[in-house]
């Protein structure tokens, strides 16, 4: 088929728009609209050899992995490469497996795992634009199944009909499971298969003469101009905070569709002027592909983000797509000798090439697992230290002339310092499984405490299980994702049902399990699953009431952490505007706090004591990031693990105090 320039040109806007979207997100607000643009055009390419040629299954997958699969392994490696020497270990701590998802085209349903972990980390990864080349490879697979297996190949009347009722019906299933799920399950939709696969079925209905080449060529002139700047106008007019891609995706898929459909002809000399565009459309592949590790690469390791280097990451990522499709993608594609081989032979290539990038992968991301933990467990090891962290807070006079110097990896330590690593512990926010987790001494007659909440619980896991240790106790930790340990009624939505129902189901579990002894619990103050109307603060802390009530009748006495300060929106922006010094990041006390249900809520309960933490976290009516040579948060309303650490002795003494002893 001849290389269309019109097609070309929808490619370079297409993938003009991700890159400059990703280089400049205020400017380009809808330039993530250029991925949909892909869609439809790889479900007219791709779907228009298979009705005109009928190929072999294997010769056309065989096509696809020589086109596609080399020059996307290069930047894996490339990018694991770079990682290890200009990305702190933390940062880096789950390249490994996103590049294996990237390698083996699963990133999107990695990505979207992840999107229900409410731990899942902030910072990008260089792999996750991979997700839409997930998408796509995810079409190929099965879209000639579809076409071959269906037997609507072939240039028929019949054979177009029922090509055109076969992808119709999946565009029509497809759209509106997409307007569904984009609505009720926002980060799955984006990311999903299932919601993108009409994109693809509309290209593929153009594909089989649904088009306009009936009309003369200045009608079609006219729609083709009007979809590219339809297309043109969804960068600027369309954002993130749209639904998408439910029914705001239709813009750029049918302004799309109407450029192929028109398939108009500007004659040779305009196209000679255009041929700048076309030559960026030649290289869109490699450009989608490198520009992202680039910026996530240059920005975690303190490149400035100004206008300069910002367009510096733009000229190298042109330039290293030049030379990717230069000197790797048209050689391997285009070459005779591997053509000659064997199918088998290239196959089992192909196969290899994935495996030592997969193999690669592992081996990555043990080695920066190993690099954080060692680093971590640096740090904590100077917990307990009368200086260091928490601890010269209430030792100010003696810590006075004590200074700890942080290393340039500090920071990156501290924004990957989660207590429960992995998240092994958590029940993720639209699940209702109840996980018991259960640290410290099994001793018969040990004192049993009970940590319990959401994730606000967990960040003081790291003091609980160093003071286990100490005292001999048996900690037991239960927490789930943004949801409180609350009986008060939720809102409608997946995350809200879910809260609901995993409360419900831990009453169960809690009733069977024996005594607890000391039950702790803490809250995010801000959680929001309890927004229904008439719901107020008497009735949130009823709520927490009623939860803590079957424990009490037991005989466990219970303790209610104060939530710990939220870093307010000047201090998250100066905490994430760097990766090597937060130090002087700050807010003023007055901003920090916000009301929590659970003061009252201990208030209005006999036998509940309240633990409020303020003085740890705020000095002389400053709420700081740094203290004691340790940084106090992990993110934006997370304390990081070493931070909690080293609390424990103060903890220690103030839970004896509240509770007169243990």
């Amino acid at each position: 088929m001849k290389t269309r320039a019109d097609i070309q040109w929808l490619r370079a806007i297409a993938v003009a728009m991700v890159v400059l979207f990703h280089l400049w997100p205020t400017r380009l607000q809808g330039g993530f609209a250029g991925v949909d643009v892909f869609f439809v055009i790889s479900g007219y390419l791709i779907t228009g050899g298979l009705l005109r040629n009928r190929p072999r299954l294997a010769d056309f997958w065989l096509r696809r992995i020589r086109r596609l699969l080399p020059t996307a392994l290069v930047v894996i490696l490339a990018t694991l490469l770079a990682s290890i020497f200009l990305v702190g270990a933390g940062s880096r701590s789950d390249f490994g497996a996103d590049a294996i998802a990237s390698a083996t085209y699963f990133e999107n349903w990695r990505l979207i795992w992840a999107a229900s972990d409410y731990f899942a980390a902030a910072d990008p990864s260089p792999f996750q634009h991979f997700w839409s080349l997930a998408v796509e490879e995810q079409f190929y697979l099965v879209w000639p199944l579809l076409v071959l297996g269906l037997g609507l190949w072939g240039a028929s009347r019949g054979a177009l009909v029922r090509a055109r009722l076969v992808f119709g019906a999946v565009a029509l299933v497809s759209f509106a499971w997409s307007v569904w799920q984009s609505s009720a399950e926002p980060a799955i939709a984006y990311l999903s298969t299932f919601t993108r696969t009409w994109e693809f079925a509309i290209g593929a209905l153009i594909a089989t003469g649904l088009d306009l080449r009936s009309l003369k060529s200045g009608a079609r002139r006219g729609a083709s101009v009007l979809g590219f700047g339809a297309v043109a106008a969804s960068a600027f007019f369309l954002n993130e905070r749209m639904v998408f891609p439910g029914w705001i995706a239709l813009w750029p898929v049918l302004a799309t569709g109407l450029v192929i459909a028109a398939e108009a002809s500007f004659g040779e000399r305009f196209e000679r002027v255009l041929k700048p565009v076309e030559s960026i459309g030649d290289i869109s592949y490699g450009l989608y592909l490198w520009h992202w590790p680039i910026i996530v690469i240059a920005y975690a390791a303190g490149a400035p983000a100004g206008q300069g280097s910002k367009f510096s990451l733009l000229a190298l990522s042109l330039s290293l797509a030049s030379a990717s499709k230069r000197w790797l993608e048209d050689p391997i594609r285009n070459s005779h000798w591997l053509r000659k081989k064997a199918r088998w032979a290239q196959y089992a290539a192909a196969v290899a090439a994935t495996i030592a990038v997969v193999v690669a992968g592992f081996g990555f991301q043990a080695s920066a697992d190993g690099e954080l933990r060692a680093q971590q467990t640096a740090l904590e090891k100077q917990a307990l230290q009368p200086c260091f962290g928490a601890n010269s807070l209430v030792n100010s006079k003696e810590c006075s002339s004590v200074q700890y110097i942080p290393d340039d990896k500090a920071l990156d330590v501290a924004k990957h310092d989660a207590a429960d690593r992995g998240s092994v512990c958590m029940t993720k926010a639209e699940a209702t499984d109840v996980k018991l987790c259960e640290f410290g001494s099994n001793r018969a007659g040990a004192y049993r405490v009970l940590l319990v909440g959401d994730s606000h619980a967990a960040t003081h896991l790291a003091a609980f299980k160093l003071l286990a240790k100490m005292r001999d106790w048996h900690l037991t930790l239960s927490y789930h994702a943004g949801c409180s340990f609350s009986l008060v009624e939720r809102n409608s939505t997946a995350r809200g049902v879910a809260c609901f129902d995993w409360n419900q189901a831990l009453q169960k579990r809690l009733a069977a399990e024996p005594k607890f002894d000391l039950v702790v619990t803490a809250q995010y103050a801000k959680n929001r699953l309890a927004d229904l109307a008439g719901v107020t603060q008497t009735t949130l802390a009823d709520g927490l009431a009623a939860a803590w009530q079957p424990l009490l009748d037991r005989g466990s006495r219970l303790v209610a952490i104060r939530d710990n300060p939220e870093m307010t929106p000047a201090m998250k922006k100066c905490w994430d505007a760097t990766s090597v010094d937060a130090r002087d990041c700050t807010m003023p006390q007055a901003r920090a706090f916000v009301t929590d249900a659970a003061v009252q809520a201990a208030a209005n309960t006999d036998s509940v004591k309240l633990l409020d933490l303020t003085d740890l976290y705020c000095v002389d009516g400053q709420c700081p990031a740094y203290v004691g040579g340790v940084y106090i948060y992990r993110n934006a309303d997370h304390i990081s693990a070493t931070y909690s650490m080293s609390m424990t002795s103060i903890l220690s003494q103030r839970l004896e105090d509240l509770l007169g002893g243990f």
